[in-house]
């Protein structure tokens, strides 16, 4: 049985394929076609509808050169997106600018290009920001211990701000940054401002020692090595950095405060109008006024003047707050003008609207701005 099984399976498609051959069937079910190319005939093209348009080879898909890596097609694509992005400065695109112990960073790049880097700087150098204002374009540092505000002392920043009496220091420092169009066209200015306080031994209540923190003089010392630090953190090295800042020497600068014929006070500034416009700006951040806005083109500058003869009686804190809301405080808004006359720039303060002041705060506002720029 087994054997006549096994024949019948072998025989079967033998005489399949017999039948299929005599009777023309594979002829039928497989076709030879070999020749159908002869018969074929040119067709018109295809027509592209109207909403459609074809893709023509572009340079972007051509692989150049016969080799192609996937670090140089990166590299490719990086450079395409810098050249349509924002494209940080070079140390080349950095250089510094003094008058007598004030100095500023000029570097490529409009003011809005620029925030955002030189924002970062502070966050990375373990500052806390109390407030800023990009549109114009100023930034202000909360206080730190003296001893610690060293950028990139980050660690040693977060305990002190966490655990305050982990380090203690006599002296606090706070930053200001004010970012302005510079006078080239395509370039802007970073001014980097600093204030102190001290702390002063002030008796004894119930055995305990309490002291109080006052104001201590601006420190160009602190301001050039913050101005250093940024430079480094935008790309320069610290060799490069410190060139810039030593090749500029200090040069001499004159103010006198008289009288105009009406008996207007007025700050007479032995230099250039874009030279006074720069010098102004850095002493009102330096003597802490608020600069609500600013407007080069007019030569004026708002801001919001307490005057400290009425504060006498008040704590520190509410000397300090020039910018408070506080309706008590009787804050008033200024104008700083400055005129062009021609090697001599004049400064005047006008009130609110524009006019001449008839008090006596303009003088003493004159002579803030004076002892600072003399």
């Amino acid at each position: 049985m087994p054997e006549n099984f096994i024949a019948l399976r072998i025989l079967l498609p033998v005489l399949l394929l017999s039948g299929l051959s005599g009777c023309g069937t594979l002829d039928r079910m497989f076709p030879d076609r070999s020749g159908d190319y002869k018969k074929t005939q040119t067709e018109s093209a295809l027509d592209v509808p109207p909403d459609l348009t074809s893709t023509p080879v572009n340079d972007a898909l051509v692989v150049h050169d016969g080799a192609a890596t996937l670090s140089g097609y990166n590299s490719a694509t990086q450079t395409r997106k810098s050249a349509s992005g924002q494209v940080l400065p070079t140390p080349e695109d950095m250089s510094i600018e003094r008058d007598k112990d004030r100095a500023w960073l000029v570097i490529k790049g409009d003011p809005a290009t620029v925030w955002n880097r030189a924002r970062q700087f502070w966050l990375d150098s373990g500052f806390l920001i109390s407030r800023e204002n990009p549109e114009l374009g100023v930034l202000e540092t909360d206080w730190v211990d003296s001893q610690v505000n060293a950028p990139g002392d980050i660690i040693r920043n977060t305990i002190s701000r966490v655990f305050q009496s982990a380090y203690s220091s006599s002296l606090r420092d706070r930053y200001r940054m004010r970012l302005e169009s510079g006078e080239k066209p395509g370039t802007t200015e970073i001014y980097i401002t600093h204030k102190g306080l001290q702390e002063k031994l002030e008796g004894r209540t119930d055995e305990i020692q309490t002291t109080v923190w006052e104001p201590r003089p601006s420190d160009p010392g602190l301001e050039s090595e913050m101005l250093k630090q940024m430079m480094v953190y935008l790309g320069a090295t610290p060799q490069r950095a410190e060139q810039l800042l030593s090749s500029q020497q200090p040069a001499p600068d004159k103010a006198e405060l008289t009288k105009l014929g009406d008996g207007q006070p007025v700050l007479v500034l032995h230099d250039s109008f874009p030279q006074a416009w720069r010098r102004v700006g850095i002493t009102l951040d330096r003597i802490d006024f608020a600069v609500e806005d600013r407007d080069r083109s007019a030569g004026t500058y708002f801001v919001r003047y307490n005057d400290p003869l009425k504060q006498q009686k008040k704590g520190f804190l509410s000397k300090l707050a020039f910018w408070s809301d506080d309706e008590t405080d009787k804050v008033t808004t200024y104008q700083i003008k400055l005129v062009d006359d021609g090697a001599d720039t004049r400064v005047m303060v006008l009130n609110e609207k524009g006019e001449a002041e008839t008090t006596v705060t303009p003088v003493r506002i004159l002579t803030l701005l004076y002892e600072e720029l003399r």
